[in-house]
């Protein structure tokens, strides 16, 4: 009994590495260098076994009820909905995307959950359509190394959040961009942030800033 568990632990581990690989190689090749997953491509980052390897995310985030909240880079809007619900109606997701492709498929999402919470933007990471610190909280999914230039994207940031704020960033090791721990933290660190929390590992991590006081 003891090996058929561990067969079949080791087939779900080597088609889970195959799935990851060949995601990684495709979003690769359609890329060709660093930028937005084009939105031809965004059911690829909204699979089923990546929503759940993906469920800490939010959390580590820190999204409360009543906060103003900006998501960059939403991509389909895999996660606006749940950020959206975890902020309740007194709260306000504001998520913003380069592609309007995208931005399209967040509204359609929202729509269906019957939200009105939540306000959409296409717009350039450089220039974030909203004023000065006029925002709680922001989190990133997998979206900073696909800035061409992190550190202007973060001081975007840093400028819409108020003082204490917090700018919470989530990299995975399938994305063909995947940056490592200390190239996240020294963008952010150039950005005028300072470190707050550490989660995870170098396959799932999350790592959260703080704008001071």
């Amino acid at each position: 009994m003891k090996r058929v568990i561990a067969t079949i632990g080791l087939i779900v581990f080597g088609l889970l590495f195959f799935w990851l690989f060949g995601l990684k190689l495709i979003l690769k090749l359609s890329k060709g260098r660093s930028g937005p997953c084009p939105s031809s491509l965004g059911w690829l980052v909204d699979q089923p076994i990546r929503r759940r390897y993906m469920r800490p995310v939010l959390q580590r985030a820190g999204l409360s009820p009543g906060e103003t909240v900006l998501e960059l880079g939403p991509g389909p809007g895999a996660y606006t909905v749940d950020a959206a619900e975890r902020l309740g109606p007194d709260g306000e997701l504001i998520a913003v995307d380069i592609q309007p492709e995208m931005i399209a498929q967040v509204e359609e999402r929202v729509r269906q959950a019957g939200l009105t919470n939540v306000e959409t933007h296409v717009a350039s990471a450089y220039e974030l359509p909203m004023e000065d610190e006029s925002v709680d909280r922001a989190f990133l999914v997998t979206v900073l190394p696909e800035i061409s230039d992190p550190v202007r994207g973060l001081r975007e940031v840093y400028r819409l959040l108020k003082p204490g704020g917090v700018f919470s960033t989530t990299e995975e090791f399938m994305d063909p961009d995947y940056p490592r721990r200390k190239m996240t933290i020294d963008w952010a660190e150039a950005a005028g942030f300072e470190p707050a929390e550490s989660y995870g590992h170098c396959l799932l991590y999350t790592l959260n800033f703080r704008k001071p006081v």
